[in-house]
C-alpha cells in the first residue's frame, strides 16, 4: 500500500547490502507508481516491479531467473543496465488456474489474532464494478468482478482450519456484490461443517441491505464482524465519491446485522472540499445515530492515481502531495474551503475520543460477543486514560497536549482521555 512504500523501500536499503540479493516490489503502489519510481533514485534498491496480481508474473520471474531473459514475463517491470524497461501488462487471471495457498510454508506461524481468536485470511473474488473515485480498485483489476469456485473457498476455509484458524477474514473487495452468491457461500460453509469457526468481512451497505436472508445465513454460518461502507451522512458528498445512483442503505443494513449481534464497523469518509466543521460532525452523529459498534472515521485521501486525487490538487485542498507515509486514512492530507488541516485532523481526534462513552458500552456487541477479551484489554487501557484525566485535572496538560503525543505515535484513531 502507499502508506508502506518508506519502509519497504528502508527494508530493501537493508537487504541490498547483502550483494546478489535481488529485490522485488509489488502490490497497489508500485503497480500505480512504477513509472515515478523508475525515474526516481529509489530504483538503485529494487530490481523488479511486478505490476497487477502477482501469482503468474512472480512464478514466471522465477523460471527466467538464471537465464536472465525477462523480455518475455508479462507485468514485469526490471532493470537493465541502470535501467527499468517495462513489459506489457498481464491479461488478469483466470481464478480457477491460482492453487490454494501453502499454508505449512509459512516461516511465522503465531501472533495473528483476531479478538481472542487465532486469524486467517481467505479470498473468494477480485475485484468491485462500482468504480467510487476515492478507490484505486479499478487501476488494479480494471472495473471487474471474478469469483473463485464455491468449492474452492470451502477447501480454503478448511486448510485454514486444519492449520489452526479459529477466524477466518474474507479480504474480498466487495463480497456482498452478488448476493445470491453470498447466500450460496453461506450454505456451503454450513454444510461442510465449518460453521464452528468465526468470520470477518468487509461489504458494501446496499449488498447488505438487500436481503435479509442472507444476513440470517451469515449469522448461521458463524459471521460475527462485518466493516460497511458507509461514506458519509451527506447526500452531496456521496455524490463528490462518484456514488450517484447507488443506494447507502446503512440503517438497515446496520439493523440487520445488530438484530444477530454481528459487531458492525463502518467506515465514514470526512474531509471533502466543501466540508464546515458542522458537516463533519454529522458523520459523528450518523454514527451515533447507527450505533455502529466500532467507527472508523476516515479523512479523504488523495491516493496515487485516483480520479478523486488530480480533482482534489485541482481544487487545491491537498496539502501533502508526496510524502505517502500518511496516506493511510487516518492522518489528514488534505484541507476544506473551510478548515485547515491541523483543524480538521484535531477534529476527527476528537470524535474519536467522545465516541466511546457510557451509552457504547451499553449498546457494543464487542462486549456482548467477547467479553474476556474487552476485560483484558481495558485493563490494559485504564492506567493510559487514567494518568492523562489526573494529568487534566491538575492542569499539567491539555487536550492539545494529547493531541500531539497521539499523532506522533499513530494513535489517532484510538483516542481518548
Amino acid at each position: 500500500m502507499s502508506f508502506q512504500y518508506t519502509r519497504m523501500l528502508e527494508i530493501a536499503k537493508l537487504i541490498k547490502e547483502y550483494d546478489g540479493v535481488k529485490v522485488v516490489f509489488g502490490g497497489y503502489h508500485p503497480t500505480l507508481e512504477y513509472k515515478e519510481i523508475s525515474e526516481s533514485p529509489d530504483l538503485k534498491y529494487i530490481d523488479f516491479i511486478m505490476r497487477g496480481e502477482g501469482e503468474g508474473t512472480f512464478r514466471e520471474l522465477v523460471k527466467a531467473f538464471p537465464d536472465q531473459k525477462y523480455d518475455g514475463v508479462l507485468g514485469l517491470s526490471y532493470k537493465e543496465d541502470g535501467v527499468m524497461k517495462h513489459n506489457p501488462p498481464r491479461p488478469l487471471l483466470e481464478l480457477s488456474e491460482i492453487r490454494l495457498p501453502d499454508r505449512g510454508a509459512r516461516l511465522l506461524k503465531k501472533g495473528f489474532y483476531g479478538f481472542c481468536h487465532t486469524v486467517d485470511v481467505v479470498e473468494t473474488s477480485r475485484g468491485c464494478t462500482q468504480g467510487c473515485k476515492f478507490c484505486s480498485i479499478d487501476r488494479m483489476y480494471g472495473r471487474s468482478f471474478r469469483t473463485y469456485d464455491i468449492e474452492r473457498v470451502i477447501a480454503d476455509i478448511a486448510d485454514a482450519k486444519k492449520h489452526g484458524a479459529q477466524n477466518i477474514f474474507f479480504v474480498d473487495d466487495n463480497i456482498t456484490l452478488n448476493t445470491k452468491r453470498m447466500k450460496r457461500l453461506c450454505e456451503a460453509i454450513i454444510e461442510a461443517g465449518l460453521d464452528d469457526i468465526y468470520y470477518q468481512t468487509q461489504a458494501s451497505t446496499s449488498g447488505i441491505a438487500k436481503s435479509k436472508e442472507v444476513i440470517d445465513l451469515m449469522a448461521k454460518a458463524g459471521f460475527d464482524g462485518v466493516f460497511l461502507g458507509i461514506e458519509n451522512a451527506l447526500p452531496r458528498n456521496i455524490e463528490f465519491f462518484g456514488k450517484t445512483g447507488m443506494a447507502t442503505d446503512s440503517e438497515t443494513a446496520v439493523k440487520y446485522l445488530h438484530e444477530h449481534n454481528i459487531i458492525v464497523s463502518g467506515g465514514i469518509i470526512s474531509g471533502n472540499p466543501d466540508d464546515t466543521r458542522e458537516d463533519i460532525l454529522r458523520n459523528y452523529e450518523l454514527a451515533r445515530k447507527l450505533k455502529l459498534d466500532v467507527p472508523i472515521f476516515y479523512i479523504m485521501t488523495p491516493y496515487p492515481k485516483t480520479e478523486l486525487r488530480k480533482e482534489l490538487i485541482d481544487m487545491g485542498v491537498v496539502t501533502n502531495k508526496d510524502n505517502f507515509t500518511t496516506y493511510d486514512g487516518i492522518y489528514a492530507n488534505v484541507k476544506t474551503n473551510h478548515m485547515s488541516t491541523d483543524e480538521l485532523q484535531y477534529l476527527i481526534w476528537k470524535m474519536n475520543i467522545n465516541y466511546y462513552n457510557l451509552s457504547w458500552y451499553r449498546s457494543n456487541n464487542i462486549i456482548r460477543r467477547y467479553p474476556k477479551w474487552y476485560l483484558k484489554r481495558t485493563l490494559e487501557l485504564i492506567p493510559k486514560y487514567t494518568k492523562r484525566r489526573l494529568q487534566l485535572l491538575l492542569r499539567l496538560k491539555t487536550e492539545r497536549d494529547f493531541y500531539e503525543e497521539d499523532m506522533k505515535s499513530g494513535m489517532l484513531c484510538k483516542g481518548g482521555v
